[in-house]
């Protein structure tokens, strides 16, 4: 008989509200690393932190579990404030990218240590269940020592998951896997937070993780939560440059243009003549210099005669799903990446156009990298 992990009795929401860590220390000028940050979670929701090295992801999950005082500002873990408890009263599951595995101890005995620690019934099959669904049963006789970096990283999951906990947090939960396994333990902890109903927070720095796990993601950097939305929101409607150049692969196309506005319509030139875009932003001063964003993907090829702007083909890849080619234009420095259907070829020094969608060219200010719409 199967026997499987009983879901927590109530999901529950988990709100940040204006968090903030600043360090400090005698004779240093003190760092935000955490600059206010506001979050709703809502009951068995998976929110993904996506955002560079040093952006404030980790350090917002250590003050979530209780492991890094807060400042200044609350979290709250359904309608109880939990900011000032200890961690081990906060009832929450971590799994962090350092493991923290007991050495004496093998895989099995891990596991099971918090589960016999609080007396919780029925934990051998708690345990045989989780390590089933992670692959796990070869591993479970050994010790830590006797672990690559991979199977301790699942290990340290699985001792997340089988706490049952009403809120999980992950930090970097797949980095250290290879590429195979990777691809398997996502699709399993996307099934096991859907059936178990975790409200469960995962830091990561890679975007195909966050975009695949995430019902909704916070792209953040320098201590700020930039966008935090859907995936197709923060694909689709970026908030900023910064997101728009985080998220997505290929990367965004960044050119600089100048836009030409009448009635009411706005046009992008790009380059020394090489024609211009259409958009569907509106209220742009005529003549302002903007930063235009454009991805791969929205990007057609059409002949050198058609509408848009006159570009250069430097290189093409062909990649078996898809093409990518690098094209130039005249006077900017600026190449143009562009995914092409697997059927299309090109050659070096080929000329086209290249045009967009309206919808799709997106246009910033070019000091602030905010959106213009």
């Amino acid at each position: 008989m199967t026997t499987t992990v009983t879901p927590p009795d109530t999901a529950q929401s988990l709100t940040l509200d204006k968090l903030v860590k600043t360090y400090s220390s005698r004779g240093r000028e003190s760092f935000q690393a955490v600059k206010g940050i506001d979050m709703a979670i809502r009951p068995g929701e998976l929110v993904a932190l996506l955002g560079p090295s040093g952006c404030g992801k980790t350090t917002t999950l250590r003050m979530i579990a209780g492991l890094e005082t807060v400042t200044s500002g609350s979290i709250r873990i359904g309608d109880r404030e939990v900011s000032q408890l200890p961690a081990a009263k906060r009832g929450i599951g971590v799994g962090f990218e350092s493991y923290a595995l007991y050495p004496p101890m093998s895989v099995r005995e891990n596991l099971l240590y918090g589960l016999k620690a609080r007396k919780v019934k029925g934990a051998e099959q708690m345990v045989d269940s989780i390590s089933r669904r992670l692959e796990m049963d070869d591993m479970m006789g050994l010790r830590p020592a006797g672990l690559s970096s991979g199977q301790k990283q699942r290990v340290a999951l699985a001792r997340a998951l089988v706490r049952n906990p009403p809120v999980l947090l992950l930090d970097e939960p797949l980095s250290h896997l290879d590429a195979s396994a990777r691809q398997r333990v996502r699709r399993e902890l996307k099934v096991l937070q859907r059936e178990f109903g975790y409200t469960t927070i995962v830091v990561t720095h890679d975007q195909v993780e966050a975009l695949s796990l995430a019902d909704r993601l916070a792209v953040m950097d320098a201590g700020v939560v930039q966008q935090f939305g859907t995936p197709d929101e923060v694909f689709d409607d970026p908030a900023n440059l910064f997101v728009a150049q985080f998220v997505g692969e290929p990367q965004i196309n960044v050119l600089h243009g100048v836009a030409r506005a009448a009635g009411g319509a706005v046009r992008v030139e790009i380059g020394s003549g090489a024609g211009a875009l259409d958009t569907t932003v509106t209220g742009v001063a005529d003549g302002t210099k903007v930063t235009v964003g454009i991805r791969p993907q929205d990007c057609v090829i059409g002949s050198a005669t058609g509408n848009g702007i006159r570009v250069t083909v430097a290189y093409f890849e062909h990649l078996l799903e898809f093409g990518l080619a690098t094209s130039t234009v005249a006077g900017i420095e600026e190449g143009i990446v562009v995914q092409t259907p697997a059927a299309e070829s090109y050659e070096p020094e080929q000329q086209v156009t290249l045009s967009a969608p309206a919808e799709r060219v997106y246009l910033f200010d070019s000091d602030s990298g905010e959106r213009l719409r």
